[in-house]
């Protein structure tokens, strides 16, 4: 997918119009995970504001129920649902009130996610990979299962995966746990698409770069990166549901970043490597 003319070249593709973000989801139900934070509330403000009722789904309970308080005092519809998506056994309840209480789901936007940045063998004890993967892959995809039937029931919707320029390559040094969840999900995810999409469900996945969020407070070295407010983000996924028929949302430069992955892996893998050594020895000078 192209830069939008106009657009900052580090930006992906994204809707400001909000007249025509209106048109597009008006009187639709949107589920959105991952709600109460970051990219996720402000997509749901977003929507909200548009004239979307927006089911907000997290594992912060006072912080959507704030969300959603919020929107419907601005004359929006809201509705929060409490669920961690890391533990399997609390997630058909909630699948079940949610389908109970709304009888059309037209949009899910599949954006929770964690990230860890650590060096692989020091993951280990702490389980990242597994931590990862559960709230990355195996949960989200759970969600999806439990309510994709209803949606192809009705005859129809759409979903967005939010994910992000490292499911692709090349893979980065200190993010293998995190990368290597975020791709599952979105290789499952397109192959979910696939079998869809001849029953009138149509998804897209919105690939974002760094984000100011909390996730990347942790990284010092994202501190004076250049990232997208969580806003700007939300606008990526709105250009989603203005252009239903678009399946990849992207920066301009990711395609670039896949075809030096695919045709230089040597050089590249020498230069992430050397970048590596370089943190390990700082951060070993650092702890003298």
């Amino acid at each position: 997918m192209g830069r939008v003319p106009g657009s900052p070249p580090a930006l992906a593709p994204s809707c400001r119009h909000s007249e025509q973000l209106r048109q597009a989801v008006a009187g639709k139900t949107i589920l959105i995970t991952g709600a109460s934070f970051g990219i996720g509330r402000a997509a749901a403000l977003l929507l909200a504001e548009a004239g979307a009722e927006v089911l907000l789904l997290a594992r912060s309970g006072d912080e959507l129920a704030e969300l959603a308080t919020a929107i419907r005092a601005n004359g929006g519809k809201a509705s929060s649902y409490e669920l961690d998506l890391s533990k399997p056994a609390d997630l058909a309840p909630v699948a079940a009130q949610i389908r109970a209480a709304h009888p059309r789901i037209d949009i899910i936007i599949s954006n929770a996610g964690k990230s860890i940045r650590r060096p692989v063998l020091q993951s280990g004890e702490k389980q990242d990979l597994d931590r990862l993967l559960a709230v990355n892959f195996s949960g989200p995809a759970a969600l999806l299962l439990a309510l994709v039937p209803r949606m192809v029931a009705q005859g129809g919707g759409q979903i967005v995966n939010v994910s992000s320029v490292s499911a692709g390559p090349p893979p980065l040094p200190r993010w293998g746990a995190y990368q290597s969840s975020k791709a599952g999900f979105d290789l499952w995810f397109k192959s979910l698409g696939t079998e869809l999409r001849g029953r009138g469900v149509r998804v897209c996945s919105v690939y974002l770069p760094l984000v100011r969020t909390r996730m990347i407070a942790p990284t010092p070295a994202y501190r004076f990166a250049p990232a997208l407010t969580p806003h700007e983000a939300a606008e990526a996924v709105a250009y989603a549901l203005v252009y239903p028929k678009v399946q990849r949302v992207a920066p301009w430069w990711m395609k670039s970043l896949e075809l030096a992955a695919l045709l230089l892996p040597g050089p590249l893998g020498h230069l992430l490597s050397g970048l590596e050594t370089l943190e390990f020895r700082l951060s070993r000078r650092q702890k003298r």
